[in-house]
């Protein structure tokens, strides 16, 4: 199973909204430490103020990855994920 807590090795402008056991979630989990992208989990199941940002946000689909000022991507979309840290021409 994927370190939900991703590689915190410093500041990270990068959030994963997910539910924990959701393969969905973890998949997103995995690539973004596949790709070593520092992310912050937040359990929007266990996590009251978690799940007020994620609405806050839109809460429209989980899980979303919210990458500071760059961008949010909604469900498991791997390429948008890629564009948006700079992996595949934008």
């Amino acid at each position: 199973m994927a370190d939900m807590n991703g590689k915190m090795n410093g500041a990270s402008d990068a959030v994963l909204y997910g539910t924990d056991g959701s393969r969905e979630s973890v998949a997103m989990a995995e690539l973004l430490n596949e790709m070593g992208v520092a992310f912050e989990y937040r359990s929007v199941n266990r996590d009251p103020a978690a799940r007020k940002e994620w609405e806050d946000l839109d809460g429209e689909r989980l899980p979303m990855l919210r990458l500071g000022s760059r961008g949010i991507v909604r469900g498991l979309d791997r390429i948008k994920v890629q564009q948006l840290v700079g992996w595949v021409g934008c």
